[in-house]
């Protein structure tokens, strides 16, 4: 059977693909969904194969180039041993207090990127339609990777609460420390880490021009 284009720039080198998440509930799920094989020294190729789908629709859904469906979701559920449920609970929105616009403390979805050494903390209420609010806690030595990274439309300023954030933006490498703050557009190709030896706390105020046009996607750091 041939492979679709979608399928054919998913199986390409990770400095080729277009890096832009369709939205933040499939880029966490698939964060999520990477995680959990990690932890269970799973390949890419042998979880494809074991739940019957291509090699590269697996490696999208992780990097949160494509949504999963039920049918695969459940499919991936099976194999890690977790519920469908339970892959969604830190992706989904809940409707929250006073008409969404209120998000209670231990509400907020979350996720921990163990092999990253990074965990994020999304304040959003879910009424709130152009603009997000997330917090990341950086391990010493923790990035998003050695590959730049670009999210969509909009812009994002940063706030580095404590300790210190190495940044690249384009080709320029910039160390912040706390209290320095930052802004870049979400189409700038970047990357982050933390090369300190404390863990770094930083607060993005992310602005999302396509939820004010309407559309449901939204941006992560």
């Amino acid at each position: 059977m041939s492979q679709s284009a979608a399928e054919r720039r998913a199986s390409l080198p990770p400095t080729t693909l277009p890096g832009r998440p369709e939205s933040a509930v499939d880029l966490w799920l698939g964060q999520q969904l990477r995680q959990l094989r990690k932890q269970h020294g799973r390949s890419l190729a042998d979880v494809a194969r074991a739940c019957g789908m291509s090699l590269g629709l697996l490696s999208q859904i992780e990097r949160g180039l494509s949504s999963a469906s039920v049918k695969v979701l459940q499919l991936l559920a099976r194999e890690f041993g977790v519920s469908v449920n339970s892959l969604l609970r830190n992706a989904e929105h809940t409707e929250g207090e006073d008409d969404g616009r209120v998000a209670r403390a231990g509400t907020h979805r979350h996720i921990d990127l163990q092999e990253k050494g990074i965990r994020k903390e999304m304040y959003t209420p879910p009424a709130c339609r152009s603009m997000d609010l997330c917090r990341a806690s950086i391990e010493p030595g923790g990035s998003t990777g050695n590959e730049l990274f670009v999210t969509g439309q909009g812009e994002q300023i940063g706030l580095v609460l404590k300790g210190s954030l190495e940044l690249w933006v384009g080709d320029r490498v910039i160390l912040l420390k706390e209290g320095d703050s930052f802004c870049y557009a979400s189409s700038t190709p970047r990357r982050w880490r933390n090369p300190g030896s404390q863990t770094t706390e930083v607060i993005w105020a992310i602005s999302n021009i396509n939820q004010a046009l309407g559309d449901d996607s939204q941006q992560a750091p």
